[in-house]
């Protein structure tokens, strides 16, 4: 199953402004948070975790849900920078997720293989 989304980085921002670390906790796990710092902060690097784990969601056919909550969705990157993806704490080999940043746009594709 295939599921994707894209979204305006300034909306992204707009929210981390307004809703702050209530917001940021509520998407990004403990790991992704730190790259997040590392990276200061970026609201690129932010979006694209964003979309990423709401393709995820949508591969599932539930969307982001009680059921599979962002911070289930866990977004590493693997030894060659490539997405990682973990639900829950397991490491998903049948997820692959693509993640692509334009200048005012994030967006992701992800593919769980074996579903139909």
């Amino acid at each position: 199953m295939v599921g994707c989304d894209i979204v305006e980085i300034d909306r992204i921002k707009s929210a981390i402004d307004r809703y702050g670390e209530r917001f940021i906790n509520r998407i990004l796990t403990n790991e992704e948070r730190e790259i997040y710092e590392k990276r200061n902060r970026s609201p690129e690097f932010f979006a694209g975790r964003f979309v990423a784990k709401e393709s995820i969601s949508k591969s599932f056919k539930t969307g982001v849900s009680e059921s599979l909550k962002f911070i289930d969705i866990k977004i590493l990157n693997g030894e060659k920078g490539e997405p990682v993806v973990y639900i829950k704490g397991i490491k998903r080999e049948d997820i692959d997720v693509s993640i692509s940043h334009g200048r005012d746009y994030s967006i992701a594709v992800s593919i769980l293989r074996g579903v139909r």
